[in-house]
């Protein structure tokens, strides 16, 4: 028979596509996702955000205690270190992004030592496998085991699609590992999913190859300048 699952998504904290001379500001989409009576984070985020991830769950009625399992997409610390903070929740990262984390990669962003804080948490998968209703799909080329993880009609496929801008030119803005890879991943999650989430942008669905931003969704930042005065600027795109 069949298993059916009942299933619930939402963004808890929206990516933001914006990039500075100082470097990555490394806000990244964190989705909770809910399926087979079970809560999952796909992506979690970094520790700059964690208050912010907090305060969200807080809002539904969550706290980090009730997430049963985190997915990571990749190991860039963006998208990783809040795994950290889940005590009762398995981390599934995709085989082969440990093994390019812990490899000689001079990728700069890679957190390393990721994979021996979790312990035994750690929960390595492969392309094809499942969990609750759930698909990991390899998406490599952002970096060498980018994961992505079907649900339903929607995919979240983290930084191997990390903005609209990608997806409407199917090229990669960012390649730490293979950049023709990373481009044939872009074709194969636009093939798989009718609705992407990114790891920077709005989700988005396609309808023959036609892109539309999913209307209940928007980004928006509001950068706090603290100088002699507070300077507010609001920034929506």
């Amino acid at each position: 028979m069949e298993l059916l699952y009942i299933m619930v998504w939402k963004v808890l904290l929206p990516g933001v596509p914006l990039y500075t001379n100082l470097g990555f500001l490394g806000f990244c989409n964190i989705s909770l996702i809910q399926s087979d009576g079970k809560n999952l984070i796909y992506d979690p985020g970094h520790f700059g955000n964690k208050e912010a991830l907090l305060n969200s769950l807080k809002s539904i009625g969550l706290s980090v205690s009730d997430i049963d399992g985190v997915i990571v997409s990749h190991l860039h610390y963006d998208h990783s270190l809040n795994s950290l903070i889940f005590p009762k929740a398995k981390v599934y990262v995709s085989q082969r992004e440990v093994e390019y984390a812990l490899s000689e990669t001079s990728d700069p962003y890679i957190v390393n030592y990721l994979p021996t804080l979790l312990k035994d948490k750690l929960v390595k998968v492969k392309d094809g496998d499942e969990i609750y209703g759930l698909k990991f799909i390899l998406l490599p080329g952002h970096t060498a085991g980018t994961m992505g993880t079907l649900y339903g009609d929607v995919l979240f496929v983290g930084d191997a699609i990390k903005y609209i801008s990608d997806a409407k030119r199917r090229k990669t803005s960012f390649a730490y590992y293979n950049i023709d890879e990373a481009n044939e991943s872009i074709n194969k999650a636009l093939s798989i999913g009718k609705v992407i989430v990114p790891g920077h942008d709005i989700p988005f669905r396609i309808d023959e190859n036609t892109i539309t931003p999913l209307v209940e969704y928007k980004n928006e930042l509001i950068i706090y300048l603290k100088n002699n005065i507070n300077i507010i600027t609001k920034m929506e795109y």
